[in-house]
């Protein structure tokens, strides 16, 4: 059995947003054969779940790791298998913190997008890219009463870049804040990426690291790029991811997972 861990943007999904009939027949043949199949994503487990039953995952046993791997579900059990969650007076702090660098902070809380007030930064883009909707909360962060596994933060790019190490330096000992975009800084549980989390997977299903295979193109699918058996980026993948993979593929928008899987991990017919 391998494991093969796809994230979704700029991966899985091409540029119009879509997976492809031909990707879509491939990973279904893949978990056919007895492999697992994990989306492991910066989104909500609420954006990502479309494409789980498009893949047929309650039916094969696929899996979605959400919110950077800090949630990982089950389709077919229907249940969560890993859970990692912030610490409530961390998140009061970083929401402090963050407000005074000119930062807006967002919540995605059961199939929702909050947010403090209707000006958050990026906050329409997120709510049309993930399908979600977005509800405006006062004071949200009094309001918080319910565990997260990420707290995401948004602003213009140049407010990020010149504030992001002000952050780290202040949190880097208690939270992993990942630069997932140029206006975006997500902020998840100490030690958890897309890299711990492959390893979570495999180690839960008896998998050996060397059998897991990862596919992905930005910044934050580093670890898992170097901490699977087999790291692959896309043709469409940053520099300096393409310097940390073990083989690069095709891009997104020529099917590049689907025909790596065919031509090194299906059976012949």
């Amino acid at each position: 059995m391998k494991l093969i861990g796809v994230d979704l943007d700029g991966s899985l999904l091409n540029s119009k947003n879509q997976i492809s009939e031909r990707t879509k027949k491939t990973l279904i043949r893949s978990m056919e054969e007895g492999n697992k199949l994990a989306i492991i994503t910066g989104r909500d487990f609420y954006a990502a779940e479309f494409l789980g039953k498009a893949l047929a995952f309650d039916r094969y046993g696929g899996l979605i790791s959400s919110s950077n791997g800090a949630h990982v579900y089950d389709m077919k059990e229907k249940k969560t298998i890993i859970n990692h969650y912030l610490d409530y007076n961390l998140i009061k702090e970083m929401i402090a913190f963050g407000k005074s660098l000119g930062f807006d902070y967002i919540i995605y809380h059961k199939g929702e997008i909050l947010a403090e007030n209707d000006r958050a930064h990026s906050l329409e883009f997120l709510s049309q890219k993930n399908k979600m909707p977005y509800r405006i909360i006062g004071n949200l962060e009094d309001k918080i009463d319910f565990p997260l596994n990420k707290l995401l933060f948004s602003a213009r790019p140049e407010i990020i870049e010149k504030n992001i190490e002000k952050f780290r330096d202040r949190f880097k000992k208690r939270v992993n804040p990942i630069h997932s975009m140029p206006q975006f800084l997500d902020c998840m549980p100490l030690g958890i990426n897309k890299g711990k989390s492959i390893l979570e997977i495999a180690d839960y299903f008896s998998i050996k690291h060397e059998d897991t295979y990862a596919f992905g193109d930005e910044i934050n699918d580093m670890e898992m790029i170097q901490m699977a058996g087999v790291g692959i980026a896309m043709a469409n993948a940053s520099n300096r991811l393409k310097k940390e993979a073990d083989e690069i593929t095709l891009s997104n928008d020529e099917d590049g997972i689907a025909y790596y899987i065919e031509k090194n991990l299906l059976k012949e017919k």
